[in-house]
């Protein structure tokens, strides 16, 4: 016997016995049910119905992008502070749209996260890729939680880098640099320079390091998964003017970079007289003298910590004018 409820949905339905019947016959035109006794044709009807429910639930099934935005966030609670706060501030433009923030993510298209980028972050190009790149990993975990099926993101090429020449030191300026270190008050300053020079560490890694991470047994420094900005752990042979760092250890607590790092190596670069400073200017000259020297991108891919060779192709490296000899002198213990 039908229950109230189907009773009601029967009256409401107002179909014709001949409606209905037309409808099952389509369906069992589709499913092949041509030959069947009458409780087979019902047991497959009701199969085919119950997952179908399902299927639909499961496509209507989504949060609001502000939702996703907010999830998304906690899912990241445990990165690093200042990654968080990066984060933070590109979804907090995202959710200034209240009509895109409050739009169910599965029903997002295009052309809406297109007109959104293009109307908070098009003034620059670094940074619309930026926006992009945080717009597609909300995206990524609305996927990865089955609230969307696609990433609309895709269909949006991002802006063109506009490339500037990457800048490399000279064992000139190599050496006006750490002489500028010897000053009494900048002398705290030598092991960091050391390790992003001659090793390739990050200026945000460097900071993170103690001197227990230098191995002068195994002649390396080791950048765990909690120091690194990729969070994968690398261990980096200690060359040139690095060895320096083993005759020079502090206490193994102890930071490697000192308090007020930031303001410490502007003094630095500007004692040294090296005033029109690229970033990441000492991490290009170590990948440019490396791979000068001992002709190998995968090893040199693993050592700065990049999941890939493309980067340091088209982003890093300036062999341009640099001799062998030169990356030969810059390896040895003093350049």
């Amino acid at each position: 016997m039908p229950t109230s409820l189907q009773k009601q949905l029967i009256g409401h339905l107002n179909l014709s016995a001949l409606d209905v019947m037309r409808l099952f016959a389509e369906f069992a035109e589709d499913a092949g049910v041509t030959q069947c006794n009458r409780m087979t044709v019902l047991h497959t009807f009701r199969r085919i119905f119950r997952s179908g429910i399902v299927a639909v639930q499961a496509a209507e099934h989504t949060v609001t992008f502000r939702e996703a935005v907010r999830l998304s966030l906690h899912a990241r609670r445990h990165r690093r502070p200042s990654t968080k706060a990066d984060l933070r501030s590109y979804t907090n433009r995202f959710l200034r749209q209240r009509e895109f923030a409050d739009s169910p993510i599965r029903h997002i298209s295009v052309s809406q996260c297109r007109e959104l980028l293009e109307r908070q972050f098009g003034h620059s190009n670094h940074v619309f890729r930026k926006a992009h790149c945080v717009l597609h990993s909300i995206f990524t975990f609305g996927i990865r939680q089955g609230w969307c099926d696609s990433n609309p993101t895709d269909g949006i090429a991002p802006y063109p880098i506009n490339e500037r020449r990457i800048e490399i030191l000279n064992l000139r300026q190599i050496r006006s640099l750490l002489r500028a270190c010897r000053i009494s008050r900048l002398q705290c300053m030598e092991a960091s320079i050391r390790l992003m020079l001659w090793c390739g560490i990050r200026p945000n890694e460097v900071q993170r390091l103690r001197w227990r991470d230098i191995d002068e047994k195994e002649h390396v420094v080791y950048v765990e998964p909690q120091n690194s900005k990729t969070g994968g752990a690398r261990a980096v042979p200690l060359r040139g003017g690095a060895n320096w760092l083993c005759l020079h250890k502090g206490a193994d607590d102890a930071f490697i970079a000192p308090r007020d790092w930031v303001r410490k190596w502007r003094m630095v670069r500007q004692t040294a007289k090296l005033t029109n400073w690229q970033y990441d200017t000492l991490r290009h000259t170590f990948a440019s003298m490396h791979l000068k020297h001992f002709h190998n991108i995968v090893q040199l891919q693993e050592e700065m910590g990049h999941r890939n060779c493309d980067l340091l192709r088209t982003r890093y490296l300036n062999l341009r004018n640099l001799s062998a000899v030169t990356a030969r002198v810059f390896f040895q213990k003093e350049c």
